[in-house]
């Protein structure tokens, strides 16, 4: 491995181009239809100083850890305390920002492979984890994530991407969404998930249909909604086949739709309210697929536990369109 920043360009017979980075295995730009669909930097050296984890890779455990602590298999885990009281992403030295290895022998104009090696109590966690997450660009606009990893100690983990989308449009807030979720998961005044689950039905939750982010997040009433300055929440997902989209995110005036397919549990929906330096509050929002929050903490969530033996595999595709 090497710690030297590097770039790599998938394209596709359609003047799509993907620019991804081995600092964070991160996306750093996607351009279609002539126009970049990311909240990004002009120089991709900008990344070297990123705090916002604009396209990254973000693990071991991504999301929230209620107080930096876990129990596996009766053994107690202290983590790094870098959101409050709560572990974000990992820690304070995640994968985010790690030099992960491309795999030379991996790259075509259409895809590559980036591994990365976590080591036995890297950030507080158990177990030696090999992860790779292999980006891929099809002929048909569509940008696969395959996230895999193993371990040699049982070990929570939760990977996910943490593009901010604005599909050429100067503000997220100006995109209509559609997120096929019915729930999400209620928060306790610590910001984490108290366990219960929150039918979304009749509230400003709900994005069944194609709402406008900005309107529904202005004209809101609800006091948690009020109280956090937009959303960030875990809404759980549809068990529906992995080709129907669990997302749609609509651009009107740029003339582009995309679509997100996953075959994660949840996606955390967040409208950017953090975005600063060089960025604009709510330029950019965040689809993140992936576990529920805190599900190492809560049993009946699903299982975020990887075992000996066992491989961790998710997908996740980003599709984009022309209206």
């Amino acid at each position: 491995m090497s710690d030297i920043l590097k770039a790599i360009r998938l394209t596709n017979g359609n003047g799509m181009e993907v620019t991804l980075l081995n600092y964070g295995a991160r996306i750093a730009s996607i351009q279609f239809n002539g126009q970049e669909m990311l909240v990004t930097y002009d120089d991709i050296n900008g990344f070297l100083d990123d705090d916002l984890y604009l396209g990254a890779t973000c693990g071991r455990v991504c999301n929230r850890i209620s107080d930096g602590r876990f129990c596996v298999d009766g053994k107690s885990y202290q983590l790094a305390q870098n959101n409050g009281g709560n572990c974000l992403h990992g820690g304070i030295d995640n994968f985010s920002y790690r030099y992960w290895t491309v795999e030379e022998d991996s790259v075509t104009e259409q895809s590559v492979t980036m591994t990365l090696h976590s080591a036995d109590g890297d950030q507080g966690f158990p177990g030696d984890l090999r992860v790779t997450v292999t980006y891929r660009l099809t002929g048909d606009n569509q940008l696969h994530i395959d996230f895999n990893g193993q371990s040699d100690q049982a070990t929570p983990i939760n990977l996910t991407n943490h593009a901010y989308f604005n599909l050429g449009a100067t503000s997220g807030q100006s995109l209509q969404l559609q997120l096929m979720s019915s729930m999400r998961l209620n928060r306790n005044d610590k910001e984490m998930p108290d366990g219960s689950f929150h039918n979304i039905s009749g509230t400003d939750y709900n994005f069944r249909e194609l709402t406008l982010v900005g309107q529904r997040q202005q004209q809101t009433q609800d006091p948690e909604l009020l109280a956090m300055g937009g959303f960030d929440h875990c809404f759980i997902l549809d068990n529906s086949p992995f080709n129907e989209a669990k997302a749609r995110l609509v651009a009107k005036q740029q003339g582009i739709e995309m679509r997100l397919y996953t075959d994660q549990s949840a996606i955390q929906f967040y409208t950017g309210k953090y975005l600063d330096g060089q960025f604009q509050s709510y330029e950019g929002l965040c689809l993140e697929a992936q576990n529920y929050t805190d599900a190492v903490n809560q049993p009946h969530f699903p299982n975020s536990i990887l075992r000996p033996g066992q491989t961790y595999q998710h997908t996740t595709v980003y599709e984009f369109r022309t209206l």
